[in-house]
This record gives structure tokens, sequence and C-alpha cells, in this order.
């Protein structure tokens, strides 16, 4: 069961542009049919991930997961199960809150990203007219376990609901929440969620305060390292702030990869490899090596990808789903797309689970923990 958390662990996060949707955890924790198991299990958020993943075409697709922070004390989940919940919420790669429903739309609202959940959010409509017709998905038994049907009635794509100026004014600002530590608004940068926005102010949804001004928002579009098929790290480019990526880049604000590749790639990826610029917001890749780069470029994450190789000096405007690779194997592209690498995070995150380990109450695996 440990390995499977870890995998479900890897497809979080509380960066809404590298989640794929919006996952509300305690209802699908509790929804039994999905395995024929105990009246709650933690791992039945790795089907519905595994059924995300499936329904986008996206294996390696994140969530940005919001919980009930009664679930954490809740008697029908394990001690390890609970703790695993403390862990995610204390190191900021979830959301945990008194009352998640109107946050769930919320964060919708202000992201674009559809809503995984069991609720009909009926009651919202005077406060979110625009969720009635929304794409939300709905988990039910599938094969494996669990699939995803939209919402009957949906609309086709998810509606665009009007934001006033002044929540449109909070959005466009980074903020820093007064609670010493805040793991969602302790440092303003590109990846910080959207804050809860209360009569024109910003509110941390974690901690009920208000909070402070960070400054303006940069545009900017945030990049993984992908190293052998695997999630190596994130950083983001922003307008007017080029970011050098190499083995060992000299200067403030580069990224250093020399502790990541193995004793071939060192010795092929250059000191300063690639500089990656954002203009006019698309992502600009300039060749800055010895040994060149080459672009993988494709239209869509199914499309069968054209190669270009760039020299030094060379530039290429790169598309949504093109990668850059720096070496075989070592690449970079934007943080809510991914190479077709085939690697160990686009396997099921259930691929690992004891068969036993869901559909037994009180197994012995559930023991283990």
């Amino acid at each position: 069961m440990t390995r499977v958390l870890d995998s479900i662990e890897r497809r979080l996060c509380t960066d809404p542009s590298a989640a794929r949707a919006i996952v509300d955890l305690a209802p699908i924790v509790r929804q039994v049919e999905l395995d024929g198991g105990r009246p709650a299990h933690l791992l039945r958020l790795g089907l519905v991930i595994d059924a995300l993943g499936a329904h986008l075409g996206d294996p390696g697709a994140k969530v940005y997961l919001v919980v009930d922070r009664a679930l954490i004390t809740d008697l029908e989940l394990t001690s390890n199960e609970k703790m695993v919940l403390r862990r995610w919420a204390d190191d900021g790669l979830v959301e945990t809150l008194p009352e998640v429903d109107d946050r769930l739309l919320e964060l919708s609202a202000y992201t674009g990203l559809p809503v995984v959940s069991r609720d009909d959010f009926a009651r919202f409509a005077g406060r979110h007219p625009w969720a009635a017709g929304a794409p939300f998905l709905i988990p039910v038994p599938g094969v494996g376990g669990a699939a995803l049907m939209t919402r009957p009635n949906a609309a086709p794509t998810m509606p665009r609901p009007t934001l006033d100026p002044a929540t449109q004014a909070v959005l466009g600002r980074y903020w820093r929440c007064p609670e010493p530590g805040c793991v969602l608004f302790g440092t303003p940068g590109p990846a910080q969620p959207p804050p809860r926005v209360r009569s024109g102010r910003a509110v941390c949804p974690r901690h009920g305060a208000p909070m402070h001004d960070g400054g303006p928002r940069q545009q900017a579009t945030p990049v993984t390292i992908w190293i052998r098929g695997e999630d190596r790290g994130r950083f983001p480019v922003a307008a007017g702030a080029p970011v050098v990526v190499g083995r060992s880049p000299e200067g403030p604000g580069g990224v250093r990869l020399g502790e990541l590749l193995d004793d071939e790639a060192v010795h092929w990826v250059s000191r300063s490899h690639v500089r990656l610029d954002l203009l006019d917001g698309a992502l600009v890749v300039t060749d800055t090596s010895t040994n060149g780069t080459t672009v993988h470029t494709r239209s869509g994450p199914d499309a069968v990808p054209e190669t270009i190789t760039l020299h030094r000096g060379q530039q290429h405007r790169l598309g949504d789903w093109d990668v850059v690779e720096l070496h075989e194997g070592v690449q970079l592209c934007r943080a809510d797309r991914r190479p077709n690498s085939g690697g160990a995070d686009d396997a099921p995150v259930m691929a690992e689970a004891p068969t036993m380990a869901i559909r037994l109450p009180g197994s012995a695996a559930d023991r283990r923990g």
C-alpha cells in the first residue's frame, strides 16, 4: 500500500498550471462501489486518478486535490492513511479545508479546470450559476475499478464565468500569508495557487487570514524537467526573465542538471545548454551548447513528432506540445504537458496495488500500511 500511495503522491500538486482537474477527495474515498471494499479507503483516489488519465489520454495527469479536514480524523480510515493525508497537507501538495464545496467551484472558476466529484452543486446555483452546465466529471465503476463520465446535460466545453473587477485584480497579484510557514502562500511565485477572494480581499484558504500583497503576478509558464521518463523538478520561465538550463550554468537563476545526469549524459549536456524565454506568451528556446539541441514538435498529445535540430545561437518558438531534448532522455516541456516518454510515471498508479488490498476490509495489506 505504501508504494501505491507514493505513486499517488507524485500526481498531486497545488499548481493550477500543472494540474488537469480538481478532485473532491472525501466522497471518493467513501465510494464503495468502485471496489467493493471497506467503507473508506484512500486507495480509491488512485483508481480515480488512473480513470482521469484514461479519460484525458494523459497517463501522467496530475490533480489538484481538495480535502475535507474532517477526513484526516475519520475513524473509517487507517492510522497510516490519516498520517499520509496530514503529510500531504503539511507538504503543500493538497488543500485541506473545513468546508470544500464552495472552494472547488471557486478554483474551477479561477483556473478553468474541471471538477471531479459526485456532487451536483445544485445548491450553489445562485453564487456559481455557470457551474450548472460545466462539464464536471463523475466517478463511476468501470473496468479495473473506476471510470469518469461527464455530467448529463453538460456543455461540451468549460464555460467562462464572469469575474468582477475586484476579483480579477486580486488574482493578478501574488500574496503572502501572515501565518509563519504557510506552505501554500509562504513565498510568492508562479506556482502559487489562487487565493480565496472575499469582499475584494485575498484570504488564505488554509488559515482563513487576510494576506499581504506580494506584488504583481508575472506572466510565467512552468517547465518540467524529465530525466529518463521521470519528473525531476519544475521551474518557471517568466516574461523578461530568461532561464538558462544546463549541466552547471553560471550566474543566478540558472537551472543545474548536473546531479541528475548519468555518466553518459554528463558528457553531452553542456554547462549552459539552452536558454528559455517567454515572449508574447510563448516559450522560445535558444541553443547555447556545443553539442546541439533537439526539438520534437507535436500538434497534440498523440501526434507523431517531427524533429528539429538546433545549433549554437539558433532559436525555435515552441508549440504547446513541443519537447526540448538536451540529450537522449533529458527533456524539457511545459508542466501541463508531458513528453511521450513511456516512463515510470506513465504507469497506472494502481499498477502495484495488491488485488486484495482494496477488496477485503481489514486485510493484512491494510494493517501493514
